[in-house]
């Protein structure tokens, strides 16, 4: 148990620098869901897609 909190002491910044851009990855895409579900019921925006077009905001 001491030997990994030693560990996770030691390379804290080689843990947490991965699992940040791992959140941010997903915060991101969760961010574009947000803003396509937005766009799709916007009237600002609406439109008759071409059938070869699935979203209009990527």
């Amino acid at each position: 148990m001491v030997n990994l909190i030693q560990m996770v002491h030691d390379h804290w910044v080689d843990i947490l620098n991965p699992m940040g851009f791992v959140v941010g990855c997903y915060l991101d895409r969760k961010n574009d869901e947000k803003h396509i579900t937005f766009q799709n019921k916007s009237s600002l925006f609406k439109r008759e897609l071409r059938p070869s077009e699935e979203v209009i905001w990527k």
